[in-house]
């Protein structure tokens, strides 16, 4: 899984808006929005400032997940 999906399904799972996560960042909720929809790269520096806002360690984007066959 991309790292941006994961920040986005941990978002979302955690009930935090993208306004919230655009603030502590210091940008424009468009910002995160093109990062979400993987429109526009994001960066070491904002996927820690991301990670801050959504209070989880950057490494966890970053983690091979082990996908299951069905």
């Amino acid at each position: 899984m991309h790292p941006v999906e994961r920040a986005e399904q941990l978002r979302k799972r955690r009930g935090v808006t993208m306004t919230h996560i655009a603030r502590h960042c210091g940008h424009t909720v468009t910002w995160y929005r093109d990062i979400a929809l993987r429109r526009r790269r994001v960066y070491l520096d904002d996927f820690i400032k991301i990670a801050e806002a959504l209070d989880e360690d950057v490494r966890i984007f970053f983690m091979p997940s082990i996908e299951r066959n069905a």
